[in-house]
């Protein structure tokens, strides 16, 4: 059940500007944030007209969030009397919670898969865009210095407080500098995250700003052709800003697999073709198997897919599907 969403996806997904290890230009970034034309299904019928839903079931809060409000999604069966997974959505730059968990197929699916749904928007920098000010290389570009740790930790407070989720199932998924604070809130907050899933974004490269979190589940995403977050590491350059270096898929991946207690190299589970826009079945799942119980770290690895890739219905699928069998250590 989704409460207001009446958007159109269309270049909002813009994300972190440009990567310095490419010549992409910001002209580039925003035609490569256009939704795929061949987005097809229920989602995309949502996305050009919207959906007006049904008040929330009674005792449900239509909104969180105090003076940032974030609208809530509930399935249709929702009840106090149950607790419920959360999956928390965050943006990337310049895009919005609700055009972002559109995009991604999140809350479509709230009913089907049972989950209570938050996509909270960033705060606008001086350009009027939205960020969260996850790391030092994303995205703080106005030098805003916004606690969004806190902003995100007391959303996850609120929402078992008034929406009967479940601690121990406590979910993120995030693209680009949404992906970046993803990280962040593991980092930070890891006593209140079960598992994120980072879509082109990248954990902050000083492995020690997280002191010792708890073990927290993660899936990376990402295209290795990605123009804008490089899947090798770079800066960012946009509106006069150059962040600092963030570390390749690769190092971030490593940096979790070390904090988690994992070792070795990663196995294939399959390849799946979740990009619309590369021909086949572009995406390697790749697990490292050899962590602690409990424990699960993986790589989709996307070879030929960029920033924001013409996601599949498989996709939409198994994003949720690979949270959800996720609790908390």
């Amino acid at each position: 059940m989704r409460i207001r969403l009446a958007i159109l996806v269309a270049t909002a997904l813009s994300a972190c500007g440009t990567s310095t290890t490419t010549t992409t230009t910001e002209t580039d970034v925003a035609a490569d944030a256009t939704v795929p034309a061949d987005t097809t299904g229920a989602d995309a019928a949502d996305a050009a007209t919207g959906t007006d839903a049904t008040a929330l079931p009674a005792k449900a809060t239509e909104t969180v969030g105090g003076a940032r409000p974030v609208d809530v999604t509930v399935p249709d069966d929702w009840t106090p009397q149950k607790k419920w997974p959360l999956i928390l959505v965050l943006h990337g730059y310049g895009a919005s919670g609700t055009v972002q968990s559109a995009f991604l197929g999140v809350a479509a699916r709230a009913t089907q898969y049972g989950f209570v749904t938050l996509a909270p928007d960033g705060t606008r920098d001086p350009s009027g865009s939205l960020f969260w000010n996850a790391t030092p290389a994303c995205c703080d570009f106005g030098h805003v210095n916004v606690d969004d740790v806190a902003y995100l930790g007391g959303l996850i407070d609120e929402a078992i407080a008034k929406l009967a989720v479940d601690p121990a199932r406590v979910y993120v998924v995030g693209h680009s500098n949404g992906g970046f604070m993803a990280y962040r809130l593991a980092c930070e907050i890891s006593d209140k995250i079960t598992a994120i899933a980072v879509i082109a974004g990248a954990t902050n490269p000083d492995a020690t700003v997280c002191g010792k979190p708890k073990a927290v589940n993660v899936l990376h995403i990402h295209g290795t052709k990605d123009a804008t977050i490089s899947y090798d590491g770079g800066t960012i350059q946009i509106a006069g800003f150059t962040g600092a270096t963030y570390p390749s898929a690769q190092d971030s991946i490593q940096q979790w697999l070390d904090r988690d207690g994992c070792s070795g190299s990663p196995t294939s589970a399959g390849k799946a073709d979740y990009d619309l826009n590369v021909a086949g079945s572009e995406t390697d799942r790749l697990q490292y198997l050899n962590c602690p119980s409990g424990i699960a770290v993986e790589h989709w690895q996307m070879a030929g897919s960029g920033h924001i890739p013409g996601f599949t219905d498989d996709f939409r699928e198994a994003l949720p599907t690979w949270l959800l069998a996720r609790t908390r250590p």
